[in-house]
């Protein structure tokens, strides 16, 4: 029962936010005007509110800890157990702080 639910809800849900979060637009918080991008300024064009993400870092991975644990604790698959790890490494590269690595000429040959 347990890995019906991690993979008939948790999965679908994980996967669909991640791919929001990676298609998602930015709105004004004044006024609800939409952007693809957020505009050079920051600023709404329309009326000069702010400007912010529709889709958060909490609203993707909100279940996963929970997931891996139920699969834990009621010994799914190995298979559930990889792809929720594979998850997991994936929500991790997109939220992950890349400002403090340090990086040489030998990484980008």
């Amino acid at each position: 029962m347990a890995e019906r639910i991690i993979e008939y809800h948790f999965l679908p849900d994980l996967i669909g936010n991640l791919r929001a979060f990676s298609r998602q637009e930015t709105r004004c918080l004044d006024c609800g005007e939409s952007y693809r991008r957020v505009p050079l300024t920051g600023d709404c064009r329309e009326c000069g509110g702010r400007v912010n993400l529709t889709v958060h870092e909490g609203s993707v991975n909100k279940y996963i800890d929970t997931a891996i644990r139920v699969a834990e604790e009621f010994g799914a698959r190995d298979y559930t157990k990889q792809r929720l790890r594979i998850l997991e490494r994936s929500i991790e590269s997109v939220f992950e702080n890349d400002h403090n690595k340090q990086s040489g000429i030998a990484d980008f040959m």
